[in-house]
């Protein structure tokens, strides 16, 4: 079985073995006693990573120096042997070679490739590495790989989130990648010691983490914290999204996810199933989206009815770099406006491998929407009303669930006695207050039709038990004449 193992003995492996494997590389054009001083000249001075089966050698990539003043580390051409591509060995070298790098304090790793190595070239790209002529030789490029620069930012919102936040911190640091990646974190003045936890995370991975403390909620205040405070921190080709009382559940998650769009350009976002899991265990745990919602397809058009993409299962594409301010102010949910901008530039990807957990538990957004319509509609109906006039008027689309929210919404207002809410939804959102009327209407004539309904089927009863006795004392008379 292939195993990748460091080498620094080059006693270790006859030098053939090696020699075997590079004379397959087109652009290794050396006689036998050449490879052997090229591959001793790097062992010298540096190691291998080496793809190894029954001391036969599959692949490897060297390093050959590191440069402690300017923070470089140089490394040799990567090779892996043709019948074992494709199966991600690339990449498992890359990882432990840029790990080596980043763990020595190297900020850079550099190379100089042959421009007819096209596999070592597309592998290189498609970890994010800076491709440039070299001057000295035209036939080569110099690769300049950032160790510390992210290809992938995660984006996590926390507020009182104590209880989840370290699955979720533990969900980030797991993740096996060959590219380093980034976590910005925003802590929205959580009173339950959550700032604490994500204190002592940052501590320990200073190279990793970074976090904005607030002092006073600022979402109570109406600011939106992701455009304003979190999105321009991102530095990442790529972003990934999970709040801090949800997870990640499998290590190799954003690596999948990444190497699904480096594969498919014509993609902005790559999402995922999770399992939806309810804290009180009130409901069994399920999978989202379900089977209905695969069969319907992953396409804008239906993303414009459903939003099938949960957050913590989406990497985008990152298209709002500049753009903050294009997700609207002031709507709920956020995240599905930022799926749409992302969706209209690009096709959905869709893995179906289950990688995380969504929560729902009483601190959640959606928590209480089925189960307390009422209070749902007092704190989320208004904003979410402004959602769908903003899809639009952005996107032309007019959800028809807008007038059963509106609907619901002035309602719930009325109910609970806050007239001036009632009006303020009325005003903004007249192009729904029709319909929605419409739709009280309708309901308090079907409930008045309900209500006769049930005192004639009560009526009816009555007389129903009542003709009942009658007819049961007659027989007991009868009865009773007949002894």
């Amino acid at each position: 079985m292939a195993k990748i193992v460091k080498v620094e003995d080059v006693s270790r492996y006859d030098i053939g073995e090696y020699g075997r494997l590079l004379c397959q590389m087109p652009h290794f054009q050396m006689q036998e006693d050449e490879l052997k001083a090229y591959i001793e000249k790097l062992i010298r001075r540096g190691y291998f990573y080496v793809i190894e089966d029954s001391g036969r050698v599959l692949g490897l990539i060297g390093f050959y120096a590191n440069d402690t003043v300017n923070k470089i580390a140089y490394f040799s051409s990567m090779a892996v042997d043709p019948s074992i591509r494709g199966q991600g060995w690339s990449r498992k070298l890359l990882n432990l070679a840029f790990e080596d790098s980043r763990k020595a304090g190297m900020k850079e790793a550099h190379a100089r490739v042959v421009k007819t190595n096209t596999f070592a070239m597309a592998i290189y790209r498609r970890r994010g590495c800076n491709v440039s002529e070299c001057k000295e030789d035209p036939s080569r490029f110099n690769i300049v790989f950032p160790l510390n620069h992210p290809l992938l930012s995660v984006v996590c919102l926390a507020y009182n989130a104590a209880p989840y936040i370290r699955a979720a911190l533990d969900g980030f640091l797991m993740q096996k990648t060959s590219f380093f990646f980034d976590i910005l974190v925003h802590d929205d003045a959580s009173t339950d010691g959550t700032a604490d936890i994500i204190r002592e995370y940052m501590e320990r991975h200073p190279d990793r983490i970074r976090a904005v403390f607030q002092t006073e909620n600022q979402f109570s205040k109406g600011v939106e914290v992701s455009s304003k405070f979190l999105f321009p921190l991102i530095r990442g080709k790529y972003v990934a999204v999970c709040e801090g009382d949800d997870c990640w559940t499998d290590p190799l998650k954003l690596q999948k996810q990444v190497d699904w769009l480096d594969a498919h350009p014509e993609s902005s976002i790559c999402f995922h199933p999770v399992t939806v899991h309810f804290e009180d265990d009130s409901r069994p745990d399920s999978v989202y989206p379900t089977a209905k919602d695969r069969q319907s397809g992953f396409t804008f058009q239906q993303l414009l009815r459903h939003n099938f993409i949960q957050t913590n299962s989406v990497v985008f594409r990152w298209q709002l770099k500049g753009r903050e301010d294009d997700v609207p102010h002031g709507i709920v949910p956020r995240d599905w406006f930022t799926n749409f901008l992302h969706a209209e530039e690009g096709t959905i990807g869709f893995i179906p491998d289950v990688m995380g957990v969504y929560r729902r538990h009483p601190g959640g957004v959606w928590w209480n929407a089925s189960d307390a319509p009422d209070a749902f509609y007092l704190r989320n109906g208004f904003r979410h009303l402004a959602f769908y006039k903003a899809v639009k008027d952005r996107f032309g689309y007019d959800n028809p669930s807008a007038l059963d929210l509106a609907a619901n919404t002035m309602a719930a207002e009325l109910r609970a006695g806050r007239n001036d809410r009632a009006t303020a939804v009325v005003e903004a959102f007249p192009e729904y207050v029709r319909g929605a009327f419409e739709r009280i209407v309708e309901r308090a004539k079907l409930e008045r039709e309900l209500a006769r309904a049930r005192r004639r089927l009560r009526r009816m009863i009555w007389i129903a038990a009542t003709v009942a006795a009658i007819a049961l004392a007659a027989l007991c008379l009868l009865i009773g004449s007949l002894s």
